[in-house]
């Protein structure tokens, strides 16, 4: 049974150039409204991009769905990398 169904989930970049970056998921919420509410206003102190999900969908992405789809884009060129080096 899921307790919170809306997560917001907050981009983290690669520390180092060996690194990788992550999404953290900061909050849950039980309702959209909520939590549409509190990933605007984490948005608008720290101009991060966040994503508000229920059941692994996008509701909402902050600034844009195409900032979210270029992270979405860089983290699975990020997993390729490693995948080929574990193959070496």
């Amino acid at each position: 049974m899921v307790s919170h169904p809306y997560s917001i989930y907050v981009w983290q970049p690669a520390r180092s150039p060996r690194d990788e970056g992550r999404w953290s998921e900061p909050a849950q919420c039980f309702t959209e409204q909520w939590a549409l509410y509190i990933a605007n206003l984490m948005h608008q102190d720290s101009h991060a991009v966040i994503k508000v999900v229920r059941y692994g969908i996008n509701l909402q992405c902050f600034p844009s769905a195409h900032a979210v789809e270029l992270v979405e884009k860089q983290i699975s060129g990020q997993c390729k990398k490693r995948i080929e080096e574990n193959e070496e």
